[in-house]
């Protein structure tokens, strides 16, 4: 069956991206949507963490539906992409990252996606892989209001790369046509990533 979901992509990469494990902190507007792409891509096993329950205010943007209010997101996304993709190996894990935990994480994967809403988490999450060459953090900042696509910068450095405006605030609204375009980007850059790497 993943033959058959996959036909319309070239199989070299089909290939490349089963063996690809890549997490992705927070299932939130960004993380939902990347998780849900990766998958659908065929990246073969991705590890899911958030803390938080789905609310009616993420619905405007977030990958649940009405009925999920209250569920955990993380357990909810990873019974979303086990239903779409069963062929993908997906677990997730209730946690708030923090810098004191994110050390058992790593031995994970060496691709890690950063999708949060809090700025300080963000800085924590990009100090910590500035000093681990041998992972590589796939990050977003500035993704509110209806955004520009002129405005969109990617910005990479050794082993981490920054997607986003740079410049929008939360107080501007957050709306999924916008918050989509830097999720995808966040997802096209980890199967680029991968192209490269495996």
């Amino acid at each position: 069956m993943r033959e058959e979901i996959l036909k319309r992509q070239d199989p070299r990469l089909n290939a490349k991206f089963k063996e690809a494990k890549v997490s992705i902190f927070g299932c939130g507007g960004l993380g939902s949507n990347i998780a849900m792409t990766l998958a659908r891509a065929g990246v073969g096993t991705l590890y899911l963490y958030d803390y938080d329950c789905i609310e009616a205010s993420n619905l405007n943007r977030q990958n649940f539906t009405y009925e999920e209010i209250g569920q955990s997101k993380v357990q909810t996304t990873v019974e979303k992409i086990k239903k779409t993709l069963p062929f993908t190996r997906v677990f997730g894990e209730d946690l708030r990252i923090q810098k004191d935990n994110l050390g058992p994480l790593l031995d994970k994967s060496d691709l890690f996606i950063e999708a949060f809403d809090g700025e300080e988490m963000k800085r924590d999450l990009f100090d910590f892989f500035l000093d681990r060459p041998d992972k590589y953090l796939i990050t977003a900042s500035g993704l509110s209001g209806l955004g520009s696509l002129e405005d969109i910068k990617i910005k990479r450095l050794e082993n981490i790369t920054l997607i986003g405006d740079f410049t929008s605030k939360p107080e501007e609204g957050l709306y999924l046509a916008y918050v989509s375009v830097i999720a995808g980007l966040q997802a096209l850059e980890a199967l680029k990533w991968i192209e490269r790497s495996i």
